[in-house]
Formats: structure tokens, C-alpha cells, sequence
């Protein structure tokens, strides 16, 4: 009976292990399609964001398709965040780190494999907002389009755990960023029209 048990707990642990996957939260692999995939400052193709200050994470909602984790609160945050390289990094702006600690990879709880998850991976400035939610409020962050992510299956390559339909993003620009290109683009049409 103990042996009957025994094993039984033993089938939990290992379907519980097939229920999550491992992502590599990484923008810098190489990755099997060629895209640009670096976070920007401004706008894309712009100038790349930089600065240990902000923070990057991922955010999941299993299965394939869900537009609506482009919410403040939607989906689950996979694991701890990484963070952008510093301004004086010898390395690739536009692209993040992580911790030591923390590790290259996420885990996708409730994600099987050979299964779909929507992914979306989100940047703030921590010195300014201990939260992603907080930064969204002020209108102050930036976020990748949804993609979707097959997790591999068990004998996969590696790259299957590459986030390959991530594209690049850039912040929100803040208020008055739009208050001056705004206030810019309707002097420019005065000034079009007193010539006229």
C-alpha cells in the first residue's frame, strides 16, 4: 500500500513539472527569425533605451491570441525582472540583462509542453514606480505587442525556448513630450497658413 502511494505521489510531481515551461527572457540570442527585438527611448528605430533604473518582465496568459493582456493588470509576471544596460555599457543598447540570481529564464506555471501561451514583455523606471501597474497609471512605460509562444516540446533545440515573436517597442512618450509635438505641430500649421 506504502509502495502504491509512494508512486502516486511520485506521477503528481512529475505532471506538476510537465505543467510549466521555460522561456528565455532574453532580447540578445540569436534567434531563428531576424527581427529587431531592442527597447527604445522614443520611438522604434529611434535611439536605444538605456539606464540600469529601468526594469523589464514578462507577462503570460496561457494560450494563443489574447489581445487583452494589453491591460494594466493583465496576465501573470513570469518569475523577477531584468534591467536595461547602463549608458555605459560596452554591450547592445536597447537590450536587457538579468540578475545573476535571477537567471536568463522564466517559469510559465499551468503551461505545458508543445502548448500556447500570449507573452508580453513590459519596462518601467523603477526609481520612479515600484510597480508596472504604477508606471501605467502615470502614463510613463513601455510594452511589447502580445506574441504568441509555443512552449517545446521535450527533446526540442533550445531555440524553441527563444521568445521569438517579440518585436521591438519603445516608452510611451510622458505628457509633455506630446504637449511640445503637438504644441509644434500647430505652430507649424500657423505658420503655413499666414503665408497662404
Amino acid at each position: 500500500m506504502k509502495k502504491l502511494f509512494a508512486i502516486a505521489a511520485l506521477g503528481l510531481v512529475a505532471v506538476s513539472g510537465w505543467a510549466q515551461s521555460l522561456v528565455q527572457f532574453q532580447n540578445s540570442v540569436s534567434f531563428i527569425t531576424a527581427a529587431d527585438r531592442l527597447v527604445y527611448s522614443d520611438r522604434v528605430g529611434g535611439t536605444p533605451l538605456a539606464g540600469t533604473n529601468y526594469v523589464v518582465g514578462l507577462w503570460y496568459i496561457p494560450g494563443a491570441g489574447h489581445g487583452e493582456i494589453a491591460s494594466a493588470l493583465g496576465g501573470t509576471q513570469a518569475g523577477g525582472t531584468g534591467f536595461m544596460r547602463a549608458a555605459s555599457s560596452t554591450g547592445t543598447k536597447g537590450q536587457w540583462l538579468n540578475a545573476t540570481a535571477v537567471g536568463n529564464t522564466r517559469t510559465l506555471d499551468g503551461i505545458g509542453a508543445a502548448s500556447f501561451a500570449t507573452l508580453q514583455v513590459r519596462v518601467w523606471d523603477i526609481n520612479k514606480y515600484a510597480t508596472f501597474a504604477a508606471a501605467f497609471n502615470a502614463g510613463e512605460y513601455g510594452w511589447s505587442a502580445p506574441f504568441d509562444w509555443k512552449s517545446p516540446n521535450i527533446g526540442d533545440p533550445p531555440s524553441g525556448n527563444f521568445m521569438d515573436g517579440l518585436r521591438a517597442f519603445a516608452l510611451v512618450p510622458e505628457p509633455s513630450t506630446i504637449a511640445l509635438g503637438v504644441l509644434g505641430a500647430a505652430s507649424l500649421l500657423f505658420l503655413r497658413r499666414r503665408k497662404a
